[in-house]
Formats: C-alpha cells, sequence, structure tokens
C-alpha cells in the first residue's frame, strides 16, 4: 500500500498527540526506526502486516474523506486538470462520491453506453 499524503498527516499528529515516534511505535507494535522511516519519507510503502498495525492507531487522526476520494484525489494528481473540461472534471469527484459497488455499476451503464454508441456510428458510416 503506498504511504499517502493523508496517511503521513495522520502518523504525525498521532505522534505529536502521543508525545513520541517512539510512544507511537510501542502502540503500535512495530519499530521506531520503521514509523521514522515513513514520516522521513525513506519508505514509500506499508505492507499489510505493518498496515494492519499501525492502522488502528492511525485511524482517529486520519481524513474523514471516503477512500474512493482518496485514490480520486491521488489520481487527480497524476492528470493534467487544465486539458480536462468542466464536465470530466464533474464526472471524476462525482465518481469518487460513490461507493465501490456504485462505480463498478456506472462503469458497466458508460461502457454499454459508449458500446451502443460506437455501434450506431459503425451502422452510419455503411
Amino acid at each position: 500500500m503506498k504511504v499517502t499524503d493523508d496517511i503521513l498527516k495522520a502518523m504525525q499528529k498521532c505522534v505529536d498527540s502521543i508525545g513520541s515516534k517512539n510512544a507511537f511505535a510501542r502502540h503500535a507494535n512495530v519499530s521506531m526506526t520503521t514509523i521514522t522511516k515513513y514520516l522521513t519519507r525513506k519508505t514509500k510503502t506499508i505492507n499489510d502486516d505493518t498496515w494492519a498495525k499501525v492502522q488502528p492507531v492511525l485511524r482517529p487522526f486520519m481524513s474523514k474523506e471516503s477512500p474512493n476520494k482518496q485514490r480520486m484525489e491521488e489520481f487527480k494528481k497524476t492528470l493534467d486538470m487544465e486539458e480536462l473540461t468542466s464536465n470530466e472534471k464533474i464526472l471524476l469527484d462525482a465518481f469518487a462520491e460513490l461507493n465501490d459497488q456504485q462505480q463498478d455499476q456506472k462503469l458497466i451503464e458508460i461502457v454499454e453506453l459508449a458500446r451502443a454508441n460506437i455501434k450506431l456510428k459503425n451502422e452510419k458510416n455503411r
């Protein structure tokens, strides 16, 4: 799992609240070296076992945004947002608000609409 800005902010808030990196590491049952590597960005990913230990300690300090919205924000950082139309931007934001099941359903609907449009265009071009 990628160590996101939200995770780093939560770690720093947690360290500040608990009092030290060592105290945070003890609460999470991981080494202080591990916590230091995350906070200094020397490690960019967190393995599942470590996340399972750290996440319950971080939960109170995490953003209340949905995971989908967080993923969408990370994705938008990779895009040149100025090249997108306002409709495309609205679509991205609205899609991020949906839960996983709703996203899957809407993707199926969109793909079906696109296929139908392609079929109509192909029939007109014959």
